[in-house]
């Protein structure tokens, strides 16, 4: 709900500095001076216009907002038609999830993204399962929704009001689906038509894609990482550091050797990934230096754990940690070993015991609690 009125906050914003803008240019093109225009624009506001401008900005959120949300079902439509099976279905922060047979809500924040739709992938042999519609799914429905809003728009005479959201529906939803459906990347993250191009010509990075969103439907269901097949870590050969499905088999294979407390195969690991990390984006970027804090800190490397805590990181934690039961570790091994402050040490463990059950990946938890075990363990005071 914050993320909406904050969007809903900086439209408003962006609507003022449009009147400012607009005023000297009309101001030029006029022959006019500034204040006469102001003052003719002051004169033709009434009630009738404040309402209109404000029903055109709330019709651009709903039509924002249903375009993500329709977005993410036609990944999930898709999914089902091809096999997969469905895991979680994120808008903003709120999450339905699948846990035990039963469909629950749970709070789940990822910088970077307005939703999310997660599925198992079938089990199948890697050349037989799809992944062409289920990355295509979201454009399509965001180009059905364009198509069906032009159509009511042509053929019924509908109020004005309703003729106002449906256009603005209609334009969202080509702006969405070019940004998703030619390949790019946004922010350093690939989109669909990205991530679709990418696997076509890229079979280990298909089958990274397939791993890694078996990996998270097994840690949704509570499987331990050390109960997980090993080949679900494998890396692919050579690793391509510019490819975004790569870099999260690295990071997936990281998670299971802290599982496993490999410390120093993970520190060998996540160095080479970090040497690498201007090839990648910066989500990926913080995962790897949050990966690292815990990995120094584990392996009793506290100086380089410092220099990895910057205030970019730092952020970083801090914005996931409500809802990533990892950064709840880091910052209990920060606040232990960093800062020596064991009684907030034991905090962070006792609220993450508490409220075990509020976070989507159970295995996180699991892993979370026993490496926070295992440090106040063996981190006595002096």
């Amino acid at each position: 709900m914050k993320t909406i009125l904050k969007l809903f906050v900086y439209m408003l914003i962006g609507a003022g500095i449009g009147i400012i803008i607009v005023g000297p240019l009309i101001a030029l093109i006029e022959g006019e001076s500034i204040t006469t225009v102001y003052s003719n624009l002051v004169n033709k506001f009434s009630l009738q216009t404040v309402a209109e401008i404000l029903w055109m900005l709330i019709a651009v959120l709903i039509a924002f907002i249903l375009h993500i949300i329709l977005h993410e079902g036609g990944h999930l439509v898709a999914g089902l038609l091809t096999g997969y099976r469905f895991v979680s279905f994120r808008f903003l922060n709120f999450t339905l999830i699948n846990r035990d047979g039963r469909l629950q809500w749970r709070n789940f924040e990822l910088a970077g993204t307005g939703g999310q739709c997660l599925m198992a992938p079938p089990d199948k042999p890697l050349e037989e399962i799809g992944t062409r519609l289920y990355n295509a799914g979201g454009v399509l429905a965001n180009i059905l929704i364009v198509l069906l809003s032009l159509v009511l728009v042509w053929a019924f005479d509908l109020p004005h009001w309703l003729n106002e959201l449906l256009i603005i529906m209609a334009f969202i939803g080509i702006v969405t689906a070019l940004t998703n459906g030619i390949p790019m990347k946004l922010g350093g993250v690939a989109n669909d038509g990205y991530n679709l191009l990418q696997m076509e010509k890229d079979l280990p990075g298909k089958q990274s894609f397939c791993n890694i969103l078996d990996i998270n439907a097994r840690s949704q269901e509570g499987e331990t990482y050390s109960e997980m097949p090993e080949r679900l870590f494998a890396l692919p050969q050579p690793i391509d550091w510019k490819n975004s499905m790569h870099v999260g088999s690295v990071l997936s294979a990281v998670t299971r050797l802290l599982a496993l407390h490999q410390w120093e195969d993970a520190y060998q690991l996540l160095t080479e990934a970090l040497n690498h990390k201007d090839e990648y984006m910066v989500l990926y970027q913080l995962e790897t230096e949050n990966m690292m804090i815990q990995t120094c800190i584990l392996s009793g490397r506290d100086d380089e754990a410092r220099l990895h805590y910057t205030q970019e990181v730092q952020k970083h934690i801090g914005q996931h940690a409500s809802t990533q039961s990892d950064k709840q570790f880091t910052s209990m091994a920060i606040a232990l070993v960093l800062d020596n402050d064991r009684p907030k040490a034991e905090k962070i463990l006792h609220n993450l015991e508490a409220n075990r059950d509020k976070y989507i990946h159970q295995s996180d938890v699991a892993m979370s609690l026993d490496l926070m075990h295992h440090i106040l363990t063996t981190r006595q005071p002096q």
